[in-house]
């Protein structure tokens, strides 16, 4: 009796390659290619840099706001208690003894408390802001490089000064007569501290500017398979 030889069943090339002794594994291995981020990956890489970058643009935006609000909307209304006198700290080629002393004949107590108000609040939020976007643009913005620490350092110089020329100012014009001396020190620290702002504010823009070219080039220059 003969017998019926049984078909094989599953993949015929899969078979012959078990009969030969090579498995669906062996044979040349493909060249490893370069390799790109999908899709999904990439913009997930983008999200991971974009947060860091937002809170620059918080401080930077809170900071531009604060400038506004003291220098631009507050200390110029304080004119309207001096008969159009500008504050000490709006002096940005500095004032003398006689500028002290006329401030001293036009304002109030209610004048005097109105200012110290404002240098107590906006007038210790603007630096301190300041401050802190600028460490947000070296640490986050800036290359590894000498400059980025001098320009903090320089950040902070002005944030001392700033508010050390408010109290300063509070203390001359609700003191018992003027000291000339202290005067000097003052306008010498609202100059100095207009100087620092105008170099190191100057500076933060063209790092935040310069940060946001410098990623636009590296997007336009990145291979398709990564975008």
């Amino acid at each position: 009796m003969s017998r019926r030889r049984k078909a094989t069943r599953g993949n015929p090339a899969a078979d012959s390659g078990a009969t030969s002794g090579r498995g669906p594994s062996s044979g040349r291995r493909p060249s490893a290619g370069p390799r790109f981020l999908s899709g999904t990956d990439q913009r997930a890489a983008d999200e991971a840099q974009s947060n860091p970058r937002m809170l620059v643009y918080a401080l930077l935006g809170t900071t531009v706001f604060l400038f506004i609000y003291l220098h631009l909307i507050a200390l110029p209304q304080m004119t309207q208690f001096t008969g159009g006198f500008s504050m000490p700290d709006a002096l940005l080629t500095g004032y003398d003894a006689s500028d002290i002393e006329r401030l001293r004949n036009v304002m109030d107590d209610a004048a005097i408390g109105q200012l110290n108000f404002v240098h107590k609040t906006a007038g210790i939020l603007f630096p301190v802001s300041f401050f802190l976007t600028a460490w947000a643009v070296v640490g986050l913005m800036m290359r590894e490089s000498v400059v980025r620490w001098l320009l903090l350092a320089a950040a902070g110089l002005f944030s001392a000064m700033d508010i050390a020329e408010n109290f300063l100012i509070d203390e001359i014009l609700t003191a018992e007569s003027v000291d000339s001396s202290l005067v000097h020190t003052a306008s010498a620290l609202t100059v100095s501290s207009w100087l620092l702002f105008a170099v190191v504010g100057s500076l933060l823009i063209i790092a935040v500017i310069m940060a946001m070219v410098r990623r636009s080039v590296e997007r336009t220059a990145r291979p398709l398979g990564n975008r």
